[in-house]
C-alpha cells in the first residue's frame, strides 16, 4: 500500500486560542482590539465554563450515560458508521457513492442517485458566526417528502474550521500564503476541497428505534469523528500528534468516520493521548501584577478532558477548544431538551432516547458568513475536480428558505392543507399550521418570510428578513433596540430552542429573567474585577466565542458590513465595551437601569 506523509494539523480548533482570530477575521486585522472579555477561568480549570447545563447538571454525564442515549436510538448499532447513517437516511442509495473527501454534486430530484451525489431537500454552506465558529456544509431531506405530514426529516452537516487553505504544497501540507480565515472564500474552499472535516454532525426527526411508537417523530442526534487512518504516531509535543497516512487505491487517505473514537487496530490510541489525554499545562504563562494567570493574553487553558478518550467509546466533540464534552447534552445547551434529573442515578436517557424540544436549528443569515461567487470564475483552490459555484447569501435564499421549512415541521408547525412543492422547490400552498400561540422559533421562523403581515404563515417571502422583530419586541424603541442588537446576536440561537418560559418571545418574558442576567452576564465582570473568579458559575452567553464577542465590542452589522459582516461599532471606529453606549454589554445594562460601571460598583 501507498503512504506518504500527513501533516495532520490540529482536529481542534486554533481559531479560539485568541479572541482575535476568531471574532474579526482577515477584514479588520488591522484595526485596534477591543476590551478583552471578563476572565472567568483559571489556569487549572477551564473546561466548565462554556457550553454546560447550570448547577453542575452536565456533571451527570459520562462515557456511560452517552453509550446509553447512542443504545437507545441506535439499538442495533447499526449506524456506527457515517456512511451507513447518510444510507438509512437516504442521502446516497448505496455505500459506494459516498466520498468523504472531494467535492460532490447536489441533486434534489427525487431518485437521482450516483457517485459523489447528495440527495436533499435542501443544501447550504455557511460559516456559524454566532456561537461556534466552524464552517458548515448542511443538507436536509424528508421521507417520503417535506410536504407528506408527519414525515421522517434528516439533516446533517459537514464541520470545517474556519481557515483554509486554497492550494496545497506537493507533499499534501497546506501552502500558507494561501490562507483564507473567517472569511467568504474559505467557505468556498471547504465546498471545493472537503478536506480537514473536523466532524458531522447528524439529526434524525424520526420514530423511536425500538418500534414503540411508530407515529411519533422526536430529535436524536449522532456526532461522527472525521479521522483520518494513520500509522507510525509521533507526539512531538502534546496536542499535536503527526503520523503518516494510509492511502486507498486512489492514493486519498483512508477517513474513519464513526461515532465511537476509531481505533485502526489499537493504534489511534495514541493519537488520543497525545492530543487529549496526556495535555500538560503551558510554561509560558503571562500573570498580572497581582499574580493571578492573565488568560485573556494567552487564550484559555485546555486541561485534560474529565473522563479519559479511549477508543471505542463513544465520540465526545470539542467545540470550543476547553475539552471534550459528552452526548448528546453538550448539544441539547442550543438544540433544547435538558438533562434529565435522575441520569447521574439512572444512567439512562430512556428507553428510546426522545428529549423534549429537542430538534435542529436554522440557519440564521444574520448570524453566518457565506462564500463568494466563482460560478464564472473557476475555482479558488487547486483541489483535484474542483468547480466555481456562487455561494454567496443571494444564490441560497432558496436553500436557506426550504431548509427553515423542513426545520419548523420539527419546530411544531404543521404543513398547509393543499401543501404542493412550488416552481423552485420550496414548499407552498397556503396557510400552516403555528397554535395559538405560536414560540420564538416559530416566529422568527416565519417571520424571516412573511414580508411584513405578522398575520400571513403562509411564507411569501423569498429572502431571509434579518430584521424582523416578534410582537413581543415592539412595546418601545428600547425594546426592538435591545432585540435587534443583542438578543438576535447573542441570546436568540440557543434560548430559541429553550422551553416556553425560557425561549425570550418577549420583552416582558426577558425582563422577568433580570436576577438571571445579573448574575450570569453582569457578575462575572465584577467577580474578574475583583479576582473572585470561579470557573464553575455559569456564564451568559454560554458558548466562549459569543461571549468573547458581546464583551468586547464586536458586532455584526448586516447593513454595513463588507463580505464577512463583521465590523465594528459606530461606523469602523475602535471602540472598547465600557466606552460605546452601544456595544451589546452597555446597551444591555442600560435596559435594566445600569450604567457601564454602576452593577459592579453596587455588587462588588
Amino acid at each position: 500500500m501507498n503512504r506518504r506523509k500527513y501533516w495532520k494539523g490540529r482536529m481542534r480548533l486554533g481559531l479560539l486560542k485568541a479572541a482575535g482570530v476568531v471574532v474579526f477575521g482577515t477584514a479588520i486585522a488591522a484595526v485596534a482590539v477591543a476590551e478583552n472579555p471578563p476572565q472567568v477561568a483559571t489556569s487549572l480549570d477551564s473546561a466548565h465554563v462554556f457550553l454546560n447545563f447550570s448547577a453542575g447538571k452536565s456533571k451527570a454525564e459520562s462515557p456511560t450515560t452517552a453509550l446509553n442515549y447512542m443504545a437507545a436510538i441506535d439499538p442495533g448499532q447499526n449506524k456506527v458508521n457515517f456512511t451507513a447513517w447518510l444510507l438509512n437516511a437516504g442521502f446516497i442509495s448505496d455505500p459506494s457513492q459516498w466520498k468523504s473527501t472531494g467535492q460532490q454534486t447536489y441533486t434534489s430530484v427525487p431518485g437521482d442517485y450516483g457517485y459523489g451525489k447528495i440527495n436533499a431537500f435542501a443544501h447550504i454552506i455557511i460559516l456559524n458566526a454566532a456561537d461556534l465558529g466552524f464552517i458548515r456544509n448542511q443538507y436536509i431531506r424528508c421521507i417520503p417528502d417535506c410536504k407528506t405530514k408527519n414525515a421522517k426529516i434528516y439533516t446533517y452537516l459537514e464541520n470545517y474550521p474556519p481557515t483554509q487553505f486554497a492550494k496545497l504544497n506537493p507533499d499534501g501540507t497546506p501552502d500558507t500564503t494561501t490562507q483564507f480565515t473567517n472569511t467568504p472564500e474559505a467557505i468556498s474552499i471547504a465546498l471545493e476541497r472537503r478536506s480537514g472535516r473536523i466532524a458531522d454532525v447528524a439529526f434524525e426527526w424520526a420514530p423511536a428505534a425500538n418500534g414503540s411508537s411508530p407515529g411519533t417523530n422526536f430529535g436524536q442526534i449522532y456526532a461522527y469523528v472525521v479521522q483520518p487512518q494513520l500509522t507510525n504516531i509521533q507526539c512531538p509535543s502534546p496536542g499535536s500528534p503527526t503520523g503518516t497516512a494510509v492511502l486507498d487505491s486512489n492514493n486519498n487517505p483512508v477517513v474513519d468516520e464513526q461515532y465511537v473514537w476509531p481505533s485502526n487496530g489499537g493504534a489511534n490510541q495514541a493519537l488520543w493521548d497525545c492530543k487529549f489525554n496526556d495535555r500538560v499545562s503551558p510554561t509560558h504563562l503571562t500573570l498580572d501584577a497581582n499574580g493571578n494567570v492573565d488568560l485573556p493574553k494567552i487564550g484559555y487553558l485546555n486541561p485534560r478532558p474529565d473522563f479519559a478518550v479511549h477508543s471505542f467509546d463513544d465520540f465526545a466533540p470539542e467545540l470550543d477548544q476547553l475539552g471534550t464534552k459528552q452526548m448528546p447534552g453538550v448539544c441539547l445547551i442550543c438544540h433544547g431538551g435538558n438533562i434529565p434529573a435522575n441520569l447521574a442515578t439512572t444512567q439512562s436517557w430512556g428507553a428510546t432516547g426522545q428529549i423534549s424540544e429537542f430538534h435542529p436549528l436554522p440557519a440564521d443569515a444574520d448570524n453566518s458568513i457565506f462564500g463568494v461567487d466563482r460560478s464564472a470564475l473557476g475555482p479558488i483552490s487547486d483541489a483535484p475536480g474542483a468547480y466555481g459555484q456562487n455561494m454567496t447569501q443571494p444564490a441560497q435564499e432558496t436553500e436557506l428558505k426550504k431548509y427553515a421549512q423542513a426545520v419548523a415541521l420539527t419546530a411544531g408547525a404543521t404543513l398547509p392543507k393543499s401543501a404542493i412543492f412550488n416552481p423552485d422547490g420550496t414548499i407552498g400552498g397556503g396557510q400552516w399550521g403555528v397554535g395559538s400561540s405560536p414560540s420564538h422559533e416559530l416566529q422568527v421562523l416565519f417571520g424571516w418570510y412573511n414580508n411584513g403581515n405578522d398575520s400571513d404563515y403562509s411564507m411569501p417571502g423569498t429572502t431571509q428578513n434579518g430584521h424582523f422583530t416578534p410582537i413581543g419586541w415592539r412595546g418601545s424603541a428600547q425594546d426592538t433596540t435591545l432585540y435587534q442588537h443583542v438578543i438576535k446576536l447573542s441570546c436568540r440561537s440557543c434560548h430559541l430552542n429553550r422551553e416556553p418560559s425560557l425561549d425570550f418571545r418577549t420583552a416582558a418574558q426577558f425582563k422577568g429573567e433580570k436576577g438571571n442576567v445579573q448574575d450570569y452576564v453582569f457578575q462575572p465582570e465584577c467577580d474578574a474585577l475583583n479576582h473572585r473568579i470561579n470557573p464553575h458559575n455559569i456564564v451568559m452567553p454560554l458558548a466562549k466565542i459569543t461571549w468573547e464577542r458581546f464583551w468586547n465590542g464586536i458586532d455584526f452589522n448586516a447593513d454595513t458590513g463588507v463580505g464577512s459582516k463583521i465590523t465594528l461599532p459606530i461606523n469602523g471606529i475602535p471602540t472598547t465595551a465600557k466606552t460605546d453606549l452601544t456595544s451589546q454589554v452597555n446597551l444591555l445594562k442600560a435596559y435594566f437601569g445600569y450604567t457601564p460601571t454602576s452593577y459592579c460598583a453596587a455588587h462588588h
